[in-house]
């Protein structure tokens, strides 16, 4: 089985699970069709990303909306989300 090289418009990262919980610790999620719509809460990363261990690296793709986290080894997707980091008008602290 060969891993998939590059998603085009995407970053490849190679990040533990830590790193990616803390790299959206102050995310909100994007949902919706075309994910239009943005959440009014940050992403709960404890609750959100409960299957990735901390210490265990990941293969992860990123743009400035959306990012795809992938086994390191099976290369099977685990997460596809849209995201942003601005904080709407709405939010809720």
């Amino acid at each position: 089985m060969t891993k998939r090289e590059v998603y085009n418009g995407y970053e490849e990262k190679f990040l533990t699970g830590s790193e990616i919980k803390e790299l959206f610790s102050n995310a909100y999620e994007c949902f919706g069709k075309h994910h239009s719509q943005i959440s009014s809460h940050k992403i709960d990363v404890m609750k959100f990303f409960r299957n990735l261990e901390n210490g265990v690296p990941y293969r992860v793709f990123l743009n400035k909306n959306f990012c795809i986290i992938l086994d390191n080894v099976t290369d099977a997707k685990l997460y596809f989300f849209g995201y942003t980091i601005q904080k709407p008008a709405w939010a809720k602290d």
